[in-house]
């Protein structure tokens, strides 16, 4: 690890300076960000909101987020219950978050369908992201603190597919965002007792604690080409920002471009760039899949 690696490490154990809580995105969304922040500070939990990442429908909303550093799953981290270094992932099957028009399965296959798309890419080859089967808990705690659902087990899996959610709730996220976000990605660090972002690995990145992925009921939702907007394209993006990736401009053409333009059953060779620029440090697979 180079020397500045290293202090960013240390300062992240210890506690980040200011210089990296530099605050990103719409004032609209941090406002939001900190109001769901303060409900777990008040509830003494050791995770906060670190990021929201929405795909859009026109033009793109920014990414909000609180720190300049990057963040990434611990393999093995006892404090998300991790599956050794596997990634798990859930569906939420409550039938009222089942997208209007779409049965329910078809929905949950188009999601299963993502999940496979990335794990065929080469460099998460060594990555086990196993599912999780819904039985019936509430998996998931970002709605619950905004008002709009109950405040859930957030350890049911790493990344939780929270579900279709009325427009309502991404207004409350995102200026005009229920008209205009297709659905939004909440990425979970953990945190000390100084309510500051760890780095138990000394990787130089934050901890990642959870992630939870909604979509808006408010648009039409299609599977396998019919009108609408794709299922599996919207989850196979908002899984590349629960795997860690960020969003890409375009051009390029990516799974990652910030606002939904075509449905896409591959990824494509930015996304595939980026996940391995991520991955690269993850340990092999201690069993099979």
């Amino acid at each position: 690890m180079n020397s500045s690696r290293a202090w960013l490490a240390a300062m992240l154990v210890l506690g980040a300076p200011l210089a990296l809580a530099a605050q990103e995105g719409d004032p609209y969304t941090l406002e939001a960000i900190d109001d769901a922040n303060g409900v777990l500070k008040a509830q003494w939990m050791d995770l906060r909101i670190e990021q929201v990442a929405m795909l859009s429908v026109g033009s793109s909303h920014p990414t909000a987020r609180l720190h300049t550093a990057p963040f990434q799953w611990v393999s093995g981290d006892a404090r998300r219950a991790a599956c050794g270094n596997r990634l798990t992932y859930l569906v939420n099957g409550a039938p009222d978050l089942a997208p209007a028009g779409v049965p329910a399965w078809d929905a949950d296959d188009a999601i299963r369908g993502a999940a496979a798309t990335w794990m065929a890419d080469k460099c998460f080859a060594k990555v086990p992201l196993s599912r999780r089967f819904y039985t019936g808990q509430d998996p998931d705690i970002f709605d619950g603190e905004l008002g709009f659902g109950h405040f859930g087990n957030w350890r049911a899996a790493d990344i939780v597919f929270g579900g279709w959610r009325p427009s309502a709730f991404f207004d409350a996220v995102v200026p005009d965002g229920g008209r205009t976000v297709l659905a939004m990605s909440v990425t979970y660090v953990f945190v000390g007792w100084d309510g500051r972002p760890t780095d138990v690995d000394h990787d130089g990145s934050m901890d990642t604690a959870a992630n939870e992925i909604f979509f808006n009921d408010g648009f039409d939702w299609s599977v396998g080409g019919g009108a609408g907007f794709d299922i599996r394209t919207v989850a196979l993006h908002e899984l590349g920002h629960a795997l860690g990736l960020a969003h890409f401009g375009s051009p390029p053409d990516a799974v990652m471009n910030p606002v939904y333009n075509a449905a896409h059953t591959a990824v494509e060779q930015p996304d595939h760039a980026a996940l391995c620029s991520v991955w690269a440090s993850w340990p092999a697979a201690s069993w099979p899949r």
